[in-house]
């Protein structure tokens, strides 16, 4: 018994031996470890809240832990959430996007792309644009593609097409061929001379897929 004369357990061994318990007695005990002083130990539990069979139970314990003053207890619930697709998750995420820790925004990104609603487009596309951390823009395009619809593909194709990096411009031209017209074709012919072969290709392909609509 990981619990020794009503006192938590102290040690990551410990605390995922609880793992593989399903009394109800298991769960208080995870939620109170979660509530410790110590943020490595907090962060053991929430992982092994993420793997118990009956972890959902704990939803409150994950959502308050997304408000931790541990970086590392945050990201680790943003993974939680992101696993459980935990829908209640979403507003406590929004603030995450500014954190001044790259990780930790990273990790928000990733999470708010698995419980995403249509809203949230303009506040991760800005992130695109704007963030200075490269892993930070490149999970926030990956995001948006995820997500991209009809409404906002063109402002991805303009943007993507213009990137650095060729697979962001070989994604401008799936957009291009999955949701658009033949406005699109005078800018997809650029594409088509891409220093990058693929993305000639890709470019390639869409302007024969919407030439022929």
């Amino acid at each position: 018994m990981p619990v020794v004369g009503g006192r938590l357990p102290t040690t990551h061994e410990a605390i995922r031996e609880l793992g593989v318990r399903e009394d109800a007695a298991t769960l208080e005990i995870l939620a109170s470890v979660a509530g410790v002083d110590d943020q490595f130990l907090r962060r053991t539990a929430l992982d092994v809240i993420r793997r118990h069979r009956h972890g959902r139970e704990l939803s409150a314990v994950v959502l308050s832990a997304l408000g931790d003053p541990s970086e590392y207890v945050v990201r680790t619930a943003c993974e939680v959430v992101e696993q459980w697709r935990l829908l209640e998750a979403h507003n406590l995420l929004l603030p995450l996007l500014a954190n001044v820790d790259a990780a930790t925004r990273q990790s928000a990104i990733r999470a708010l792309g698995a419980i995403w609603v249509d809203a949230d487009f303009p506040l991760v596309f800005r992130i695109y644009e704007e963030d200075f951390s490269t892993d930070v823009r490149r999970e926030a395009a990956w995001v948006l593609r995820q997500h991209v619809t009809a409404a906002c593909s063109r402002t991805l194709f303009d943007a993507f097409s213009a990137d650095e990096l060729a697979r962001h411009r070989l994604w401008a031209c799936e957009f291009a061929e999955n949701f658009s017209g033949p406005e699109i074709l005078p800018l997809l012919s650029r594409l088509c001379s891409d220093p990058d072969g693929h993305v000639r290709k890709a470019a390639g392909r869409a302007t024969k897929v919407i030439a022929s609509r």
